[in-house]
C-alpha cells in the first residue's frame, strides 16, 4: 500500500505482514480527502457499508459504529485500488489500535482470486488440527472454543474468523488479521478435521451433516458477496468443493465441559472409521 500518511498497523497485522516489501499480489493507494468521490449504482446496504457499482469496477462507502457520515471510500480503477480517507476522522486512521483501513481492501475479492473463502468461525488447533466452531452471532463459538482451551489444551488461532481454502484434496484453516472482540489472532496453517455448526440446547445431541446441509451452512456464514455475480458463482463452486471434503456437525449443545466430551468421542469414532450404524448422539447415550 502506497499512502501519504503513516498507516499505522495493528500487531494483529502486522504479524502477517511477513512477504518481501517488493512483492505483492494487489496494489492500493491511500489518500485523505475531505470529500469522498463516490458514484455509480447503488447494489447493496447493510449498517457498515453501500457498495456501489461503476460500469466494471466497484466502490464502496464504509462506516464507523452509529456514524452517518462515511469515514472511507474503496475504489477500483483499471490498474489500481484507492482507499479515500475522510480527513475528519484521521484521528481514528492514525491509532495503534484501529484496522478498519484493512476493512475498506474488500479482502474477500482479493481471497477469491486465490481460491479462499472467509468462514465466520471461531478457530481452534487440537492434535494439529483445525476445527471450526461456526453459528450465527451470540450462539456460543467463543464458549466453546474456550472449553476446549481449557479441558484439551486447545490453542485459539482466532476467535471470529477463518479463511478456508484447498489444497491438493484437503480443506486447510488460514489464520487472518480479523478477530472481531476476541482480541486472538495467530498467523498459522493448518487442515481442518472438521467444521461443527452450533446451536444451544440443554443437552448436547450431535448430528453428522449431508452433503445438502453442509452447503447450506456454509452459505449462511461465509462471506459472499451476492451483488457480484461472478464472485457468486464461484463462491458457490468453493462452497461445494469445500462441502465434499471436510465432515460437518449440527451440535446441539451445552455451555459445560460435557461438551467437550461428547465431540471429542464423535470426532474420534469418526477418525477411527466406527461401524456404528447410527450418527446421532446425546449426552445421555455416551
Amino acid at each position: 500500500m502506497e499512502s501519504e500518511i503513516e498507516v499505522a498497523w495493528n500487531s494483529y497485522i502486522s504479524a502477517f505482514l511477513c512477504a518481501p516489501e517488493e512483492s505483492y499480489d494487489e496494489y492500493y493507494e491511500c489518500e485523505c480527502v475531505d470529500v469522498l468521490p463516490c458514484e455509480g449504482e447503488l447494489l447493496y446496504r447493510d449498517q457498515f457499508q453501500m457498495v456501489f457499482g461503476n460500469g466494471e469496477y466497484e466502490e464502496r462507502l464504509h462506516f464507523f459504529w452509529g456514524q452517518d457520515e462515511p469515514c472511507m471510500l474503496y475504489k477500483e480503477y483499471e490498474e489500481k485500488k484507492v482507499i479515500y480517507l475522510n480527513r475528519r476522522f484521521m484521528e481514528s486512521f492514525l491509532r495503534e489500535d484501529n484496522y478498519s483501513i484493512f476493512n475498506a481492501m474488500a479482502f474477500e475479492k482479493v481471497l477469491m482470486k486465490h481460491r479462499g473463502v472467509v468462514l465466520h468461525s471461531s478457530f481452534i488447533i487440537w492434535e494439529g488440527q483445525a476445527i471450526l466452531f461456526t453459528a450465527p452471532s451470540g450462539t456460543g463459538k467463543s464458549t466453546q472454543a474456550m472449553l476446549w482451551e481449557k479441558c484439551r489444551g486447545a490453542v485459539i488461532a482466532n476467535g471470529d474468523r477463518t479463511i478456508l481454502k484447498m489444497k491438493n484434496g484437503q480443506v486447510y484453516a488460514y489464520g487472518m488479521p480479523i478477530c472481531g472482540s476476541s482480541d486472538i489472532c495467530r498467523n498459522v496453517t493448518v487442515p481442518v478435521r472438521a467444521i461443527i455448526y452450533l446451536s444451544q440446547a440443554m443437552e448436547n445431541q450431535i448430528e453428522e451433516m449431508d452433503l445438502k446441509q453442509r452447503i447450506k451452512k456454509l452459505i449462511s456464514e461465509i462471506t459472499i458477496n451476492f451483488f457480484d455475480r461472478n464472485f457468486l458463482e464461484t463462491a458457490m463452486e468453493m462452497i461445494a468443493e469445500i462441502a465434499e471434503h471436510v465432515d460437518m456437525y449440527h451440535y446441539s449443545c451445552t455451555k459445560e465441559e460435557r461438551a467437550v466430551d461428547v465431540l471429542e468421542d464423535r470426532l474420534k469414532e469418526k477418525e477411527h472409521g466406527s461401524n456404528k450404524a447410527f450418527k446421532s448422539y446425546r449426552t445421555g447415550d455416551m
